[in-house]
């Protein structure tokens, strides 16, 4: 007679059931792991993006607003060389990082997906300096559900210097 027994169907459908339970967790690692990535590059795409903003503004300001010397703020108030741009304000509602030109703004410059957090700017000024901030900021992927794949998190620290006179 030809066919299989008992014994070897059974044997065949547990080397089955373990090769597709073993394929399918490696699949979901690989797709958790897609999922981990993408939270992660856009922190670090909006954390890039904000830093390079913050930099380029600061170089542009004749001087500093807010905070005052030796002290630190969670906004950031920059007197401006342009009067359409004078002051440029950055500041944190809600999690989001905006700024506002003069009269202009407020505009939102970090995405729906990312949520920053511990904002601090830190006048570093001596007199007769141009000024110089330090800027500490967490920016962490908007997570409602707690989802662990979808944890993605990162410490920003820079300082940077007023060009003197504003650059144009």
């Amino acid at each position: 007679m030809k066919g299989f027994t008992l014994i070897e169907l059974l044997i065949y459908i547990g080397i089955l059931a373990m090769v597709l339970v073993s394929t399918g967790g490696f699949l979901w690692n690989i797709i958790f792991g897609n999922i981990k990535e993408t939270s992660y590059q856009e922190v670090l795409e909006n954390g890039q993006f904000v830093l390079a903003k913050l930099t380029q503004e600061i170089k542009r300001a004749k001087g500093i607003n807010s905070p005052a010397p030796a002290n630190s703020s969670s906004s950031l108030s920059l007197a401006m060389t342009s009067v359409a741009s004078n002051p440029t304000v950055f500041d944190l509602v809600d999690g989001k990082l905006r700024i506002t030109k003069g009269v202009s703004g407020p505009y939102l410059i970090t995405s729906d997906q990312v949520v920053v957090s511990n904002l601090k700017f830190t006048n570093l000024s001596y007199s007769d300096t141009p000024g110089t901030l330090r800027i500490e900021m967490t920016l962490n992927h908007n997570n409602p559900g707690n989802r662990i794949e979808y944890e993605a998190s990162i410490n920003l620290k820079s300082t940077v210097t007023l060009v003197p006179g504003g650059a144009p």
